[in-house]
């Protein structure tokens, strides 16, 4: 059959086809394109009226989809790509996939009930199965529930069986953060153990950033972030920009006093001359080699301290609280923190890094009363806040 050169309005050949789409307008404004396959152009247009009439009178039915050819394991894959593409992380992902193939191989995707799914996620949490606690059992059930939901969103499947399924209602927020006494074992360990670390240390109890924004991310699964710059660093202004937060956008935090001399012992580890600039991670050792991990040297000197269910990141919770104690408003430790806001006041009316300076100056100084027996890590004039 020979194409006219010109079809008339709501119609389109399908690619490299004789056969024909037709362009539909719901009352909302949506588009939908339907297959009317081999029909004539004149046939086809009167395909459209008849539909386009129905959607006026509220008559029409939307086509359902072909589920009963799509399976399980298809999805699946479908949605680890997606993952691979559009997230920073998706070796999570990938690992329960694998798990949910075990559940249900060869099934095709509409086929598995709501109830399949709930006996799944309670009997694997302990001491059932597989020894997991609730919240991987809810972290399975989220991930499970989005790669149904991006198989709804292409059309390949037509229900969500997770929407219903039961989730254990946790309170698992956590708080931990350093006290005083903490951190004067933990740095007297640091020095007994690993001497040139403490400046790391410095950086993480000052800075209050993730330990991705100090060395990167370097994980094969993961979407790689280098570690923390020199040229991201500046001293005579005496501000740190993190290229990444979990949002993914950049944020700032000044330099007080003590970080200001921890990277001052980091800079003179980059470079011979004082008087140079130093390039490339702020993270080295003293013979200049760049380090790519904290982990050794982290958890050693918190077996030595003695200290027990301390994380990397609750240096972060120790940072906010700290700050929080000393009356800082919740906007500005937000700030510091790279946490995203809806606020859209907040968006425009930015926090001036003179009064943030102020703000992390206070980390400086201990609170009358507190427990100390350190100093820091080189000898400094305080500024006051």
């Amino acid at each position: 059959m020979k194409k006219p050169s010109k079809l008339p309005r709501g119609l389109r050949w399908r690619k490299d086809s004789d056969s024909l789409y037709v362009y539909l307008t719901h009352a909302d404004g949506r588009p939908e394109r339907r297959s009317v396959g081999h029909m004539t152009v004149k046939m086809a247009e009167q395909q459209r009226a008849i539909w386009q009439r129905e959607i006026a009178d509220g008559r029409y039915l939307t086509p359902k989809p072909r589920t009963d050819l799509v399976t399980f394991a298809d999805i699946c894959t479908q949605a680890v790509e997606h993952y691979k593409t559009h997230t920073r992380g998706w070796d999570g992902i990938e690992g329960r996939v694998a798990v949910f193939k075990k559940w249900w191989p060869g099934r095709m995707a509409e086929s598995i009930s709501t109830i399949e799914i709930n006996k799944q996620l309670v009997e694997n949490v302990a001491p059932r199965g597989l020894k997991w606690s609730q919240t991987t059992s809810n972290e399975y059930r989220i991930s499970l529930l989005r790669i149904y939901a991006l198989a709804c969103d292409a059309g390949v499947v037509s229900v969500n069986p997770v929407l219903k399924a039961k989730r254990y209602k946790l309170e698992n927020a956590r708080d931990r953060e350093l006290t005083f006494k903490e951190e004067d074992a933990l740095r007297a360990a640091v020095r007994k153990l690993y001497s040139a670390k403490e400046v790391e240390l410095d950086l993480a109890m000052h800075l209050g950033c993730r330990r991705s924004n100090l060395y990167g991310v370097h994980n094969a699964k993961r979407k790689p972030m280098p570690p923390l710059q020199w040229e991201d660093v500046n001293l005579d202004f005496r501000v740190v920009t993190f290229i990444r937060s979990k949002s993914g956008k950049r944020y700032k935090v000044p330099i007080n006093d003590t970080a200001l001399a921890a990277f001052k012992v980091l800079k003179a580890r980059a470079v011979e001359n004082e008087k140079d600039e130093p390039t490339g991670p702020v993270i080295r050792k003293p013979s200049g080699i760049t380090l790519q991990s904290q982990r050794r040297w982290f958890e050693n000197s918190l077996a030595e301290a003695k200290i027990k269910n301390f994380r990397w990141h609750d240096f972060r919770h120790t940072f906010a609280s700290r700050l929080r104690e000393a009356n800082v408003q919740h906007e500005d430790i937000s700030y510091l923190l790279g946490h995203g806001t809806k606020n859209i006041t907040i968006r425009y009316a930015h926090p001036p890094m003179k009064l943030l300076a102020a703000v992390v100056a206070i980390l400086d100084q201990r609170p009358t009363g507190s427990e100390t027996g350190t100093v820091p890590v080189l000898p400094f004039h305080r500024a006051s806040a």
